[in-house]
């Protein structure tokens, strides 16, 4: 009896061994390991845990074989094949997506490790001594740039002058810079020139709208846009984000095609171009313009003009005093009614020009057309004038707020009160043109919400990088602040089709 007690207790302890029998020794099963952060070179990197990807935006690298790999997770072992890594790893290969294992008491999960470029161009600025810029108006020397594809090779490289550039947004935590090569070059397929800017879009919470606006202009009749490629600035080794590298606004034969004027001209027939004038209510505003000629009629249409080129310091009196007496011939023109009944106007100005802009400038609901500070008239309105020629408007500038706005929709933001719009929109003739204009470029128009689609998925992994860095912590302007960034991106191509809607419907009608 005994000896079958025994039996009968060894029998129900081999059945209970085997029931709670584990994995064999060595043999591990799937399941979830925590891994709070993975980051490449001290970036971040972005998980995906139906896919069970890590990915790391490296905005400034272009060779992935040699980076630094940290892990914050419970897994108390972590490998990649046969190789044991730690917490924190050097030199890792991150060429080719990597599989790493994480694994926590017989329990392992895989995760791919992905690293990419933002596919971004790469300018690189040095400054003597990595000073910062800290002047609009004094240019500093002897500084460099490098501009790289994003397979990393060289697009440009050579030393150039540097300062910052803009009224206002000189005064935003992220800088805008303006550029002027050594020797002159082309970069990123844009023509060759000395000239160049690099926009912050600090406000702007998609980045898109001055490109957006760009595009717009590129679709009417306006001779010249701005052309202009997104990139990631490294300033003095540190990354800044994201900008816009763009032309300077210039007279030259692949910008404004006129021809320019020697600043000290005296010819009588040369003197009469080439000019790029600016209007802007800056015009006498602490020291947002530092251009020394700049005249203004306040009995007439009291517009702030500002010479831009010549940009020399001194200008000939005798062609300094004939582009102050034409543009006070023009505005005396514009304040006869009978004048402009009879299409006077057309001796002075390139209708076709003015009404393109006046398209671009209401499409985009560019507040800065019309505002209201520091005075009242327009921001950034450039207009030219070829020698023994007339005056054409644009090229259009500055979109980086205050556009593609909702509560700009259903109202003309400028037509009826800025520059001699409201002159000319009481003559029928005018408005005649402008309505064909219209119909000629409107469904071309239309299309810029895909456009629009194709710039936000080209800078999506660098808007990422670049609102982490430069959040719009105050002063909104635009609504948008808050927004993610497809929010925002649906809301700036929604108001634009409600904007093309009402024009289209009140456009017919225009008129003073």
């Amino acid at each position: 009896m005994k000896y079958l007690h025994t039996l009968l207790l060894l029998a129900f302890g081999l059945i209970l061994f085997s029931c709670q029998k584990e994995t064999p020794a060595g043999e591990l099963v799937e399941g979830k390991v925590k891994v709070s952060y993975v980051r490449v070179n001290g970036v971040n990197a972005y998980s995906d845990s139906a896919e069970k990807t890590f990915t790391a935006i490296l905005p400034t690298e272009t060779d992935f074989s040699s980076l630094d790999l940290d892990f914050t997770t419970e897994a108390t072992t972590i490998s990649v094949g046969n190789q044991q890594l730690s917490g924190s790893n050097t030199g890792i290969d991150l060429s080719q997506p990597l599989t790493v294992r994480f694994i926590k008491g017989g329990v392992y999960e895989d995760y791919t490790i992905i690293v990419k470029n933002t596919g971004l161009p790469v300018v690189r600025i040095e400054t003597p001594g990595k000073k910062a810029v800290t002047s609009k108006t004094t240019w500093m020397d002897g500084a460099t740039i490098r501009i790289e594809k994003p397979d990393g090779k060289v697009d440009y490289e050579g030393s150039m002058e540097i300062k910052g550039r803009g009224n206002s947004t000189w005064n935003y935590v992220k800088k805008p810079y303006a550029l002027r090569l050594k020797e002159k070059g082309e970069i990123l397929g844009m023509p060759s020139h000395k000239r160049w800017v690099l926009l912050a879009n600090w406000k702007d919470r998609t980045l898109l709208r001055n490109d957006a606006a760009f595009w717009l202009s590129r679709h009417t009749g306006l001779p010249y846009t701005v052309r202009g490629q997104f990139v990631e600035l490294v300033f003095n080794g540190r990354h800044l984000g994201n900008y816009y590298l763009c032309e300077q606004i210039k007279l030259n034969k692949k910008r404004i095609n006129i021809e320019k004027m020697d600043a000290m001209e005296t010819d009588p027939v040369k003197i009469t171009g080439g000019w790029l004038l600016e209007i802007d209510t800056y015009y006498d505003f602490q020291d947002y313009v530092d251009e020394k000629h700049k005249f203004r009629y306040r009995n007439l249409f009291n517009l702030p003009w500002i010479v831009k080129d010549p940009d020399d310091d001194e200008i000939s009196p005798v062609a300094y005093q004939y582009i102050q007496n034409w543009i006070k011939d023009l505005e005396t023109l514009m304040k006869d009614n009978a004048k402009v009944q009879a299409h006077a106007y057309e001796e002075f100005l390139d209708v076709d020009t003015a009404i393109d802009y006046l398209i671009v400038e209401e499409l985009t609901g560019n507040n800065d057309f019309y505002n209201y500070w520091p005075s009242e008239g327009p921001h950034s309105t450039y207009l030219y004038k070829e020698r023994s020629g007339k005056l054409y408007h644009g090229p259009v500038w500055d979109f980086d707020y205050h556009v593609f706005c909702p509560e700009y929709v259903h109202q003309w933001v400028g037509a009826k009160k800025s520059i001699f719009y409201p002159a000319l929109l009481k003559d029928e003739k005018f408005r005649n043109r402008l309505v064909e204009r219209w119909e000629m470029y409107k469904d071309e128009l239309k299309k810029l919400p895909e456009y629009i689609d194709q710039q936000a998925e080209l800078i999506r992994p660098s808007e990422r990088i670049n609102h982490t860095m430069w959040p719009i912590v105050n002063n909104p302007e635009n609504g948008d602040e808050n927004m993610t960034f497809q929010e925002s991106v649906e809301r700036i191509k929604k108001a634009f089709l409600d904007k093309w809607e009402w024009m289209d419907q009140n456009i017919r009608n225009l008129r003073m």
